[in-house]
């Protein structure tokens, strides 16, 4: 681990979430919300089914119409976020 881990600030590297010199999880709450679909153009090809997620809650799911074009519905967004303990 380099000293930049030591910040207090929140930073990433190798994938992984530091502050304080410490590992740093973090998760999102889920708020309902009324469902509605939108058709959304990917930057990517895409899987027939791919879920909308956000670390620790599945806000909605995209359905495949063509090669980079999918029917989104949603029926949640991300809430607060909260620190996962180690």
């Amino acid at each position: 681990m380099s000293r930049c881990c030591d910040d207090v600030a929140l930073h990433c590297h190798d994938g992984l979430t530091y502050k304080d010199g410490y590992r740093y999880e973090w998760r999102c709450r889920f708020e309902w919300r009324a469902p509605r679909a939108v058709v959304v153009h990917t930057a990517d090809r895409c899987s027939w089914v791919k879920l909308n997620r956000y670390p620790g809650v599945v806000i909605g799911a995209v359905l495949k119409l063509g090669p980079r074009r999918g029917l989104s519905i949603l029926w949640g967004r991300p809430g607060k976020t909260y620190e996962v303990p180690a």
